[in-house]
């Protein structure tokens, strides 16, 4: 298979982010647009060179030869999780947006229909995928950096507000927002075995404040600064063994730390060394880094016959730990998820 042949159901806003960055990858023959209004179907396929548009995926899917189905809309279980499984029944691999799945037990069925179809499952959770987060892996990864022992992040943004009768707690900013520093945490540090979360959330304006301590699998500790706030703001911060750290700011600028040097004299240190990259690929006008990178690697992974990442598998665990912060702050206690 020299390429291949996809297809999208979803035409609104983030759909069409990512539909742009089809003409930018060889790998793929863009098919067919589908999406219940008309207009939009038909908008996108002229705009981003799909060679037909729908407004019935059944039909989309019964008169198309086709390799791959990407699903994107609102996080609504009748989308992501109800067609992304029926396309991966009738034996297509799919690309799902974030949440695959509005709770754990639909992430983790979308995760089992992939394993028992024999087809592969990406999500959209991008971070992952932005080459500061790459470059900062690569160096994670490096003899000099030591061994990963400390993970933090920071994350505020300005949306979505939440109601008290959220069950469990704070569940839509979970899912729309907190999924994303999840899945990078998870990028960088494997599984997580212990969480406890707690909470400063002011329930009459509905503004979100958590912090949230981990222990992973590693023997690595960490923890998440998250909330809604008056920017969007991400930040990631990694130390190693070999008293060297990474940031990254904003998905977007990478800093390196290498090991402070003793001044010689009196109690302190000369400045720590240290190296900057912009890695801001934005340029290309798709918005944030990451969106044409993880097309990129979704292309590369369904040319090569793998899963890739995050699979559907990956989103599952992510559930997992939004579930588990969601839990920690309702009882008060420990959460354990090994």
């Amino acid at each position: 298979m020299s390429q291949i042949r996809i297809a999208f159901i979803g035409c609104g806003g983030m759909s069409s982010q990512l539909q742009r960055c089809i003409p930018m990858i060889p790998e793929f023959d863009f098919i067919a647009t589908c999406d219940l209004v008309a207009e939009r179907a038909q908008s996108n396929a002229r705009k981003f060179g799909a060679l037909r548009h729908y407004t019935d995926y059944d039909q989309m899917l019964n008169d198309e030869e086709l390799d791959a189905i990407a699903v994107v809309g609102r996080p609504e279980d009748k989308l992501h999780r109800d067609i992304g499984i029926e396309c991966l029944e009738r034996g297509y691999n799919i690309f799902v947006e974030k949440p695959p799945a509005t709770t754990v037990e639909g992430a983790k069925s979308l995760a089992d229909a992939s394993i028992r179809t024999g087809k592969t499952g990406m999500v959209g959770t991008m971070w992952r995928h932005a080459p500061a987060h790459q470059m900062a892996k690569k160096i994670m990864e490096e003899d000099d950096f030591g061994r990963v022992c400390q993970y933090h992040t920071r994350y505020l943004a300005p949306s979505p507000r939440i109601h008290s009768s959220d069950t469990p707690f704070a569940w839509s900013f979970m899912l729309d927002q907190v999924i994303h520093p999840t899945d990078c945490m998870r990028f960088f540090m494997g599984l997580v075995e212990d969480v406890f979360a707690f909470d400063g959330t002011d329930m009459n304006t509905g503004t979100v404040s958590i912090s949230v301590n981990l222990r992973y699998a590693n023997g690595a500790v960490g923890s998440m600064t998250l909330g809604i706030g008056p920017a969007l703001e991400a930040m990631v911060y990694l130390k190693g063994t070999n008293n060297q750290a990474i940031q990254v700011f904003e998905t977007r600028k990478l800093r390196r730390y290498r090991v402070p040097t003793w001044s010689g004299q009196g109690g302190g240190y000369a400045d720590t060394p240290t190296e900057e990259w912009d890695l801001n690929t934005a340029f290309h006008g798709v918005g944030r880094p990451g969106y044409l990178e993880e097309m990129q690697h979704w292309a590369r992974s369904l040319l090569q016959g793998k899963q890739p990442e995050a699979s559907l598998e990956d989103a599952y665990q992510n559930m997992r730990v939004l579930k588990a912060i969601s839990d920690s702050i309702e009882t008060g206690s420990v959460i354990n998820l090994s």
